[in-house]
């Protein structure tokens, strides 16, 4: 039955649950960073880690867990795993040492890559393969609803009370969308068991290897600066810093609405090149010490290139590996998560320089971007893959 049938929508609406929860786990740490530094006294930079550490364990386990679970119910494995990220958080909230937290980031992680693949799975069965495409943004529009509603609302918590009870809403976040799951959520058969290797096998295709390289880098180009917002402030001006994660939400989410039709219209290397050159003029503007309004202003712009990039890399790697669809977007999200680990890493090396070093870089990596795409763009234009 289509999606476009009205009786699917509520059936494919607790996917968005889920993958809010996991969105709102995977960036809440940017809102409480220099809090969580002072209590476990350490630098902003080695607290930062904790961002890194949770983007490679995602990035890592991903494809591999995908592959063990795939011979289990969707709605089974991702109201497990929704539980697990719950009592995640919890283990963070009550830590008393950095290793303990980091152990908890990592837990949380392991549980986050299963969610978002299988929910994408899920919502792919249940809307049909004509409506695949829109059912698949559905479950990453979740991904930016969290970081313009999640994420900010998480930080007003750790201003108000503490980062620890941020992470406590956390795990009642995900504790209720894994009840919804439960109780809501379509619940087909279990698919075929998938080996690792089988599930990596599109790896071996240059195309898309090449995809997934310009994934890496221009997710790197975007979270260069992202888990130290707070920094960009004129005089750390916290009191600014839900503005700017708010700003940077609501460009996420206008971005990846905006990007499908702009691939549509433009197709894909057009679209992302719009991207990569709205993201450097903004990381432009944050390395020039704005005033806090235009730092706000320069985020919503940062957001909404950043998220133009997913539905058109989408779009790139269903053409490149036709008829292996959720193992090439899983991939995707691998990658994606690597980019923010690389690009977490070097905005902590990077930090001690200085706001204007740290949104350089990132400019510089969104340019190295535009160029990849580009000569990608050439690359594919011959099989029609670059639209």
């Amino acid at each position: 039955m289509s999606i476009d049938n009205p009786r699917w929508w509520p059936r494919l609406l607790p996917l968005l649950a889920a993958t809010v929860a996991v969105g709102t786990d995977a960036w809440v740490v940017a809102g409480f960073l220099p809090a969580l530094a002072g209590d476990m006294a350490v630098s902003t930079a080695t607290a930062g880690l904790s961002v890194t550490v949770f983007a490679v364990a995602y990035a890592v386990a991903a494809p591999v867990l995908a592959a063990l679970t795939s011979a289990v119910r969707p709605r089974r494995v991702i109201a497990v795993a929704l539980v697990v990220l719950a009592a995640a958080n919890v283990l963070c909230a009550v830590s008393t040492g950095f290793g303990l937290f980091l152990a908890g980031r990592v837990l949380a992680a392991l549980a986050a890559s299963i969610v978002t693949p299988a929910a994408g799975v899920l919502a792919a069965r249940v809307a049909g393969e004509r409506h695949r495409g829109r059912a698949l943004a559905l479950v990453i529009s979740g991904l930016t609803v969290a970081t313009a509603v999640g994420v900010p609302l998480g930080s007003v918590l750790a201003t108000i009370t503490s980062w620890r009870a941020a992470l406590l809403g956390v795990a009642v976040l995900a504790g209720g969308a894994a009840l919804v799951i439960h109780r809501t959520a379509p619940d087909p058969p279990a698919g075929a068991r998938q080996r690792i290797v089988e599930r990596l096998a599109p790896l071996r295709r240059p195309r898309v290897v090449a995809i997934l390289a310009l994934t890496v880098l221009g997710m790197t180009a975007a979270y260069v600066p992202y888990a130290y917002a707070s920094t960009l402030l004129p005089g750390g001006g916290h009191g600014w810093l839900v503005g700017v994660l708010t700003a940077y939400g609501v460009g996420a989410v206008c971005g990846s609405l905006a990007s499908g039709h702009l691939t549509d219209l433009l197709g894909s290397g057009r679209t992302l090149a719009v991207a990569y050159v709205v993201m450097a003029l903004s990381f432009a503007v944050l390395a020039s010490h704005p005033s806090a309004i235009l730092v706000v202003a320069a985020a919503a712009l940062w957001g909404t290139a950043s998220w133009m990039q997913t539905p058109p890399q989408q779009h790139r790697l269903l053409a490149a590996a036709p008829g292996s669809g959720p193992v090439t977007i899983g991939s995707n999200a691998s990658a994606l998560y690597a980019g923010i680990a690389l690009g977490n890493a070097l905005g902590g090396i990077l930090l001690s320089a200085g706001r204007t070093p740290l949104c350089l870089a990132a400019a510089a990596a969104a340019l190295a971007a535009l160029l990849w795409n580009l000569g990608l763009s050439f690359r594919l234009r011959p099989a029609a893959a670059g639209r």
